[in-house]
C-alpha cells in the first residue's frame, strides 16, 4: 500500500481560539489513525497470504520427494539394463534443486521413454514452482517488515499527537447527559443488532486503533457493531466505504454507515431521527451526534 503523507501537526496558530486549535489537531490525528488502521489491514492480508504460501510450499516439497523417488527408480532400472546414457541424465535430475538446473528436455527425447519424460517434466515443473514460491515468500516477508517499520513510526506520531491534544482543554467534553439516550427508531434484523451494539458502547472512551471491548476508534466501533450482526468489515473508514452498498440520504435507515470528509477518515452508524453514534476523537467518549455535524461524503449499507 502506498502511504499518504500525514498532515503536519500544529497547523493552527496560537492566536486562534483553543476550540479551533483542538478541532484542527483532532482532525489531523484522526487522519493519521485511519492511515494506521489501513496499514494494519494490509498487514493482516500479508500474513494471510504468507500462511497460505507456506502451506503450498509444504505440499510442493512432498510432491518433489515423490517425484524424486520415481526418478530414482528409473535410475536403478537404467543401471540394471546398462543404459549408461540415461543413467547420467537421470543422476543429474536427482541432484537438481530447481527447474533451471535440470537437463534440457530436448536432449532426453532420444534416451528416455514417454513415461520417464513425463515424470521428469513434472519434477522440473515442481522445482520451478517451489523456487518461485520461496521467492514470493521472501518478497512478502520484506514487504511486511517494511510495513511494520512504517506502523511503528505511525504509532509514535499518533502517541505524540495524543499527548499534545491532552494539553488542550476540550470545551466539547464527554457529554455525560447523552450516555444513555433512548433508541429513536425501533430496528429489527441485522441492522437492529448493529444499532443495539452501538448503543451498548455509549460512554466508553475513544481509543485509537481500538477494537473493543473497552474502547474504540471510529471505524473500530462500526466494524464491531456490524460484526455483532454477523457482517465482517475492515477496520478502516475508507475500506468500509469500499465494502458497503451505497445508499442515498433519502434512503438511509438505522444501521447504515455515514462517512465523512472527502478523503473518508471518519465514520459513524446511523440510528435514525437524524442522529449517529460514533467515536469522535481522542479525549472523548462514544456518543450520539447529529448526522451532519461534519461534511458527509456518503452513506453505505453493510451486508
Amino acid at each position: 500500500m502506498a502511504l499518504a503523507l500525514a498532515p503536519t501537526p500544529g497547523r493552527a496558530t496560537l492566536a486562534e481560539p483553543v476550540e479551533d486549535r483542538l478541532s484542527v489537531a483532532a482532525e489531523q490525528l484522526e487522519v493519521v489513525i485511519e492511515q494506521y488502521n489501513d496499514l494494519r489491514e494490509d498487514l493482516r492480508e500479508t500474513r494471510t497470504r504468507s500462511a497460505a504460501l507456506a502451506e503450498e510450499m509444504v505440499a510442493l516439497e512432498g510432491s518433489i520427494e515423490t517425484l524424486r523417488t520415481e526418478v530414482s527408480v528409473m535410475a536403478a532400472r537404467a543401471y540394471r539394463t546398462g543404459d549408461t546414457g540415461s543413467l547420467g541424465f537421470i543422476g543429474a535430475l536427482i541432484g537438481a534443486t530447481r527447474g533451471d538446473n535440470l537437463v534440457d528436455p530436448l536432449l532426453l527425447l532420444d534416451r528416455l521413454t514417454r513415461e520417464q519424460r513425463r515424470a521428469i517434466g513434472a519434477l522440473s515443473e515442481s522445482h520451478t514452482r517451489l523456487a518461485d514460491a520461496r521467492d514470493a515468500a521472501e518478497a512478502l516477508l520484506t514487504r511486511q517488515r517494511g510495513q511494520q517499520r512504517q506502523l511503528a513510526d505511525r504509532k509514535l506520531r499518533i502517541e505524540r499527537e495524543i499527548e499534545r491534544l491532552a494539553l488542550l482543554p476540550d470545551p466539547d467534553g464527554d457529554r455525560p447527559d447523552e450516555a444513555a439516550p433512548r433508541i429513536p427508531v425501533p430496528v429489527s434484523g441485522a441492522a437492529g443488532k448493529a444499532v443495539r451494539f452501538a448503543y451498548a458502547q455509549l460512554g466508553k472512551h475513544y481509543r485509537w486503533g481500538g477494537e473493543g471491548p473497552d474502547g474504540y476508534d471510529c471505524s473500530g466501533l462500526t466494524a464491531a457493531a456490524w460484526r455483532a450482526a454477523g457482517v465482517r468489515l475492515p477496520h478502516n473508514a475508507a475500506r468500509q466505504w469500499g465494502a458497503v452498498t451505497r445508499v442515498s440520504r433519502a434512503a438511509r435507515s438505522p444501521g447504515d454507515l455515514v462517512f465523512y470528509y472527502r478523503d473518508i477518515h471518519h465514520v459513524g452508524i446511523y440510528i435514525g431521527a437524524g442522529k449517529i453514534i460514533h467515536a469522535p476523537r481522542s479525549g472523548t467518549r462514544i456518543r450520539v451526534e447529529r448526522v451532519d455535524y461534519q461534511p458527509i461524503r456518503g452513506y453505505g449499507r453493510p451486508g
